[in-house]
This record gives structure tokens, sequence and C-alpha cells, in this order.
């Protein structure tokens, strides 16, 4: 995620391409990398956990994204972990908690359902993108 290359062929994604983030509706983050088109639509054909979600799975489209840290801060006393969410590369945040996964927050997403986008996907002409 820090970057920038795809989450399945990892590749660089140029700063020019539009990036694809693959997760449930309406995520607000997601804690898997982007991808690029080709490889999300690789994914969502193959994938039987994605391909049975149908219309639960989204792809949020979007050009750039900005990172923060999920942190492991503590435990509670039935067991449950505490965590928060740090501004990456906040120095500070080491110190404060253990990093579990960086979070990755797309700027201005458009979104399409999974079998949507892959439908609209599939129907244009390859793009070149780098292939799974």
């Amino acid at each position: 995620m820090i970057q920038r290359r795809c989450g399945l062929c990892t590749q660089d994604i140029a700063a020019t391409e539009q990036l694809a983030f693959i997760g449930e509706t309406n995520a607000q983050y997601y804690l898997e990398p982007p991808l690029h088109h080709s490889c999300a639509a690789y994914a969502l054909q193959v994938c039987p956990r994605l391909h049975a979600a149908g219309e639960c799975i989204e792809v949020a489209l979007t050009q750039t994204y900005e990172l923060a840290e999920d942190r492991i801060t503590g435990m509670t006393p039935e067991g449950e972990l505490r965590r928060a969410t740090f501004p990456f590369g906040d120095p500070l945040s080491r110190h404060l908690g253990i990093l579990e996964f960086y979070l990755a927050f797309p700027i201005s997403p458009t979104r399409l359902t999974g079998p949507a986008w892959l439908a609209e996907h599939l129907s244009q002409p390859s793009q070149g993108a780098p292939s799974a």
C-alpha cells in the first residue's frame, strides 16, 4: 500500500492509473492494497468468496488514497483488543500501540457493485494494465 503496488500482481500502479479497491458495500477503508483494473476483474471472477458475495461486494475506483495505521493499544478486562487509528507515519504511534494493519482510505471514490463493475469492465476493450 505504501508503494502503490497492486495487491494481486505486485507491480507498480502508475500515478495516472485509476485504482480499484474491492470490499464490502460502502466501506470507508480497505485492509487490502489497491488493484489494477485487470487484476480486480480477475479476482472477482476466480475468488470463490468474492464471487459468492455478489451484490454485497463493491469496487471503489479512485485516483489516490490516504493511509492510516490500525494499532492494537491494549486489551479490555474481557480479553477484547483495544484498537486505535493513527495518521500514517505518526512518530508517536509506535510507542502507543502495535501496528496490525495499514488502512487505505480512497479519496472521492466512485462505487459500483462487483457484478456491475465486472460486466462494464469486461465489455470495454483492454486498457493495457498488467495481467495477473
